[in-house]
This record gives structure tokens, C-alpha cells and sequence, in this order.
């Protein structure tokens, strides 16, 4: 099975090779994307925080104003922040299939694969708390979806 994934993704990577050169080729760069898609992340996500405010009543009006007092600098930092954290999560499921496609998570890398699959949770629950902190509708759903499937697993209390 791995040997026809593997397969299959060479394939790939030697059409992209062709398209953009195995330079260019983004299947071949994505500990680089990833990387850019973070900064990036973690720059806008700096802005927006700046003229965000934390409070229950006030979050979801700060959002607002920063959309339409800032439409311009707001508009463009929020989607920037929007589109490279989606860019960064498809990154990373692209990376971790590469790395299990040539299986790369034996030996020296045992340890590298071991933290990032740890990274995989923090990223996973940066990205709830991102949903959260606007607190909007969609907000309280995926705040009460995730309380309820933490009230699945044993080690939390009810």
C-alpha cells in the first residue's frame, strides 16, 4: 500500500517538477510554506490583536469596528490571518502525508515525528481558541462542540 502511495505522490512531485522546476515545486517546499504561512499568522494575528478587545461583550464589537474603521488595513490583515492559517493547516496534513508516504519517522527522526505530532494538537487548538475569540455564533457552536467532545474522553471532569 505505502509503495503505491509512494507511487503515486513521485508522480506528482515529477509533475510539479516540470510545471515549476523541483526548486519552485511546492510539494518539495512545504517546511517553507509552513514556516511562511506561521509568520504570517503570527504578524497579523499581532495587528489584529492590538485593536481587538477581550471582553464577553465587547469582542465580537471590536471585530466589527476593526472591520469597518480599518476596512482597508482590517479587511487585509484579517483575511491575511484567515487564509494563511487554512494555508498552514493544509500545509501541514500535506507534510505529515509526505513524511508517512516515504516513511521518514523511523531512527534520527523518530523524535522530530514524536513533537510533530504534538504540534499537530497545538495547532488544532489554536485554531479553536481562534474561532472562539471572536464569539459570534459560530463561535458558541464550536465552543459547545469541543466542550462536548472533551466530556467524551475520560481523563476530563464533567
Amino acid at each position: 500500500m505505502r509503495a503505491m502511495l509512494r507511487s503515486g505522490w513521485q508522480g506528482l512531485e515529477q509533475a510539479l517538477d516540470r510545471a515549476f522546476s523541483p526548486e519552485a515545486n511546492p510539494l518539495r517546499q512545504l517546511g517553507a510554506l509552513g514556516w511562511l504561512c506561521y509568520w504570517l499568522v503570527l504578524g497579523s494575528g499581532i495587528y489584529l490583536y492590538i485593536f481587538f478587545d477581550t471582553g464577553i461583550e465587547q469582542a465580537y464589537a471590536s471585530v466589527a469596528r476593526l472591520t469597518e474603521d480599518q476596512w482597508y488595513a482590517g479587511g487585509i490583515m484579517r483575511s491575511v490571518h484567515r487564509y494563511a492559517s487554512d494555508a498552514l493547516v493544509i500545509i501541514v496534513v500535506l507534510h505529515l502525508l509526505r513524511e508517512l508516504v516515504y516513511d521518514r519517522l523511523h531512527g534520527a527522526r523518530t523524535f522530530t515525528w514524536i513533537t510533530g505530532v504534538l504540534l499537530i494538537g497545538f495547532l488544532y487548538a489554536s485554531g479553536i481558541t481562534g474561532y472562539w475569540i471572536v464569539w459570534d455564533r459560530l463561535a458558541q457552536y464550536v465552543a459547545i462542540a469541543s466542550a462536548e467532545w472533551l466530556d467524551t474522553l475520560p481523563f476530563f471532569a464533567e
